[in-house]
């Protein structure tokens, strides 16, 4: 990776000449006296002697990326209006997000049970037009065994969030990016976004893909490497001998919007349109659909007692 040429979080406007001050987690943001895109010269995390490797441009416009939105919205009836506000157009930032892409060989020793299946010829007696007779089935059993081995697999570019805004949960849904549509990185490409440096250092993040690689093991013993009809307690110990890294920075859109205090959101795979993120019920509309309800309810009660004393009524006069 290319070393960066300094850690200083200034930038000069080439439109205006005002010396602006970025905040030390973004490579790049706009001006703030003529909104002239800004890109701080290096790239890599702060104090680091990486810079940036690729970068995947936004593929999804603001507009379709609310479309997305409203339309996952669409199946939460019970969504507080504050986040169908925040997903309009000119709520949502875009901003690009670091990611490590790192390839590696995992090397793992596993056991396992496995089951495999057999049929039983079993003889039975049934009654059949008033006798007895006699009958055959197959019945189908499982015989269980003990297996341990070893098994090897080459991953390649396996993604890790840099940002610790970003945690590894929340990136993991945003995927799948096409990374073969990433572009080597050129300054370019992300002025006039908001663009973060990573935060994440290397050690946390080595740690967080060493942990995807052994569940990927998991997966891949119990599902497709281990013969039998029946895998199951599969257990594995991985070893991940880390190749390559590189250093991305990946698109996403992003809808905040406050609930009781919180800050939550609502994230937009800027390349996919893919959406992350869990909904929450606002309390005001259950409230108010119960409260519609009990009107509704007694209502109903209210009309049949009027209906029982007009019918009274009208009994009495006859």
């Amino acid at each position: 990776m290319a070393p960066v040429d300094s850690g200083l979080c200034s930038a000069s406007c080439p439109q205006c000449g005002a010396v602006v001050e970025l905040p030390p987690e973004r490579l790049a943001d706009v001006c703030s006296f003529c909104e002239t895109p800004l890109v701080r010269s290096g790239g890599g995390a702060e104090g680091s002697d990486e810079a940036f490797d690729l970068v995947i441009p936004f593929l999804i416009p603001r507009e379709r990326a609310s479309h997305q939105l409203q339309t996952f919205l669409a199946g939460h009836r019970w969504a507080p209006e504050a986040i169908r506000r925040a997903a309009r157009p000119e709520k949502l930032h875009g901003v690009f997000v670091p990611f490590y892409l790192y390839d590696g060989v995992a090397r793992s020793e596993y056991s396992a049970r496995v089951g495999v299946d057999w049929l039983r010829t079993e003889t039975y007696t049934t009654r059949q037009n008033g006798s007895t007779v006699t009958r055959r089935r197959q019945v189908r059993e499982t015989e269980w065994f003990d297996v341990q081995g070893g098994h090897v697999a080459t991953y390649t570019q396996q993604l890790i969030s840099g940002s610790r805004g970003l945690p590894q949960g929340e990136a993991t849904q945003l995927e799948p990016f096409d990374l073969g549509r990433a572009l080597p990185f050129a300054p370019t490409l992300i002025a006039g976004w908001v663009a973060e440096r990573p935060n994440v250092t290397h050690s946390d993040a080595s740690r967080s893909v060493a942990k995807q690689a052994a569940d990927l093991e998991n997966s891949v013993i119990q599902n497709r490497f281990v013969p039998g009809d029946h895998v199951r307690d599969v257990r594995n110990s991985t070893q991940l001998s880390i190749g390559a890294v590189e250093l991305a920075l990946l698109p996403v859109w992003i809808a905040t919007y406050r609930l009781d205090q919180q800050v939550l959101r609502v994230l937009v795979n800027g390349q996919t349109g893919e959406v992350v993120g869990e909904v929450p019920r606002s309390p005001w509309k259950i409230a108010l659909a119960v409260g519609i309800v009990a009107l509704i309810v007694l209502a109903a009660l209210s009309c049949l007692g009027l209906l029982g004393s007009l019918t009274s009524l009208i009994g009495r006069r006859r």
